[in-house]
């Protein structure tokens, strides 16, 4: 929570008041602002799309670039944490560049061991956390963070951006010509209290040597979301068997009932805790190499999914798009709320 939103909840406390029924009534929506041109196309997006934007695939070699780490909470329109809100984050890397690309693959002039891109799928607690470097800088713009947040009920992502509350300075140290005063993002949100919670502080993290920092923010997005229901009513946990996989390897194969146009994915949990879910890249045959994040089935029937890491807790859970729903591609534009569909 931002400074001045945590100090309004403890007035509110202190006047006998709930937090979420005070959340609710005082505390602002976050503003939407555009989507802008860099979302990753889907072929740009890696298959290590997780929370982790640090370290890519199995690379021994970490983006170059100060590590940060970013979490918060997702909330309704009472106040309340949103169980199954898709949060996306995708922003450029030290030397300003982002993954994006208008041809095939991702943008040759981005950092190789930069994700670029990378989600995390809310528990009950609301709560999400990523890992990811301090985004560079480039013309026109001060240093920024982009998000996107699908909220169960809403078929296209609402996107909002983060900056720095600091002076910003390019890798030579000196004084960068766009700051947040002039910056053509946030300089357009009219109300002050707002631009100030979009503008975060980063502190350093006691106990690390590599000068990490971290920062706090919530979103609030003002409206009330609603549980898709799955055909069948299957929750899709899924355990897993162990099957022979290619050059003496072993799979692990989930099977799920599929349904048309429905979009799925899987995510492992070693703790159980809201904050340690990871999607996995899959296959959907064992001998084959991993080659996708998300399926879009073209029938009903069981689907089998392969993946490489073991069900550290004797399961996996399987998230599902609804049809229509954001699948992850560019949307074009600031994003808003749609009808049925969401991530689950």
């Amino acid at each position: 929570m931002s400074r001045g939103r945590f100090l309004k909840s403890i007035a509110a406390a202190s006047a006998g008041f709930t937090l979420p029924g005070y959340l609710a009534e005082a505390l602002a929506i976050t503003p939407t602002v555009t989507e802008g041109p860099y979302y990753p196309l889907a072929d740009d997006i890696p298959l290590d799309k997780d929370n982790d934007l640090v370290q890519l695939n199995d690379n021994l070699t970490l983006a170059a670039g100060e590590i940060e780490t970013i979490s918060g909470t997702i909330y309704d329109a009472n106040g309340q944490p949103v169980r199954g809100a898709l949060v996306e984050l995708w922003h450029a890397d030290r030397e300003g560049d982002y993954l994006y690309s208008t041809g095939v693959g991702r943008n040759a002039d981005c950092d190789a061991n930069f994700a670029g891109f990378g989600q995390f799928l809310t528990g009950k607690s609301g709560q999400f956390k990523f890992r990811t470097i301090k985004a560079g800088l480039y013309t026109g713009r001060a240093r920024h963070f982009h998000w996107g947040i699908t909220l169960p009920g809403e078929d296209v992502r609402t996107t909002t951006q983060t900056g720095w509350n600091e002076t910003a300075y390019d890798l030579n140290g000196n004084r960068f010509a766009t700051q947040n005063s002039n910056d053509n993002i946030f300089s357009t949100v009219s109300d002050a209290t707002l631009r100030a919670a979009m503008l975060l502080d980063f502190t350093p993290v006691e106990g690390t040597t590599t000068g990490e920092t971290a920062a706090s923010w919530d979103y609030f997005s003002g409206t009330t979301p609603s549980e898709p229901t799955y055909p069948g009513g299957s929750l899709l946990v899924a355990p897993a068997g162990v099957v022979a996989g290619p050059n003496g390897t072993e799979r692990f194969r989930l099977q799920i009932p599929a349904y048309p146009d429905y979009c799925y994915e899987v995510y492992a949990n070693p703790t159980l805790a809201d904050l340690d879910w990871k999607v996995l890249p899959f296959a959907l045959e064992a001998s084959e190499a991993f080659d996708r994040h998300q399926h879009i089935a073209t029938e009903e029937g069981l689907l089998e999914i392969y993946v490489a890491a073991p069900p550290e807790r004797g399961f996996y859970k399987v998230s599902y798009r609804e049809p229509g729903a954001n699948t992850g591609t560019p949307s074009g534009g600031g994003g808003g709320p749609g009808g049925p569909g969401g991530p689950r």
